[in-house]
């Protein structure tokens, strides 16, 4: 991967229904991607407070909760709901052309 962004494949959007969540591994990042209502977010599937596996946790509504140490985090923004932190979980642009997810990296 060279240092611009790019955007890459994470498949079909009907791949992914609304409520649930998975991994996608591009070059050397680990995604976790969710559908809440329809709408789809990105986040590093790295926990930023010891780098649990946000992919393995728990959907609550629109947080993700890290498996480890149950730390929360906003899908939508990527703010920490629990605890109360200046930690938040790194975002990826999203979007959907002719009905494949799009991941901007980089």
């Amino acid at each position: 991967m060279n240092s611009r962004q790019q955007y890459v494949s994470a498949g079909p959007v009907d791949s992914l229904p609304t409520g649930t969540k998975r991994t996608l591994y591009a070059d050397d990042v680990t995604i976790v991607l969710v559908n809440l209502d329809g709408e789809l977010f990105a986040l590093d599937d790295r926990c930023p407070h010891q780098g649990g596996p946000l992919s393995r946790g728990t959907l609550q509504d629109d947080a993700l909760m890290c498996p480890w140490h149950c730390w929360t985090f906003e899908v939508r923004t990527g703010r920490p709901r629990w605890p109360e932190t200046g930690w938040r979980a790194t975002r990826y642009p999203v979007k959907v052309e002719d009905g494949q997810i799009l991941v901007r990296i980089g």
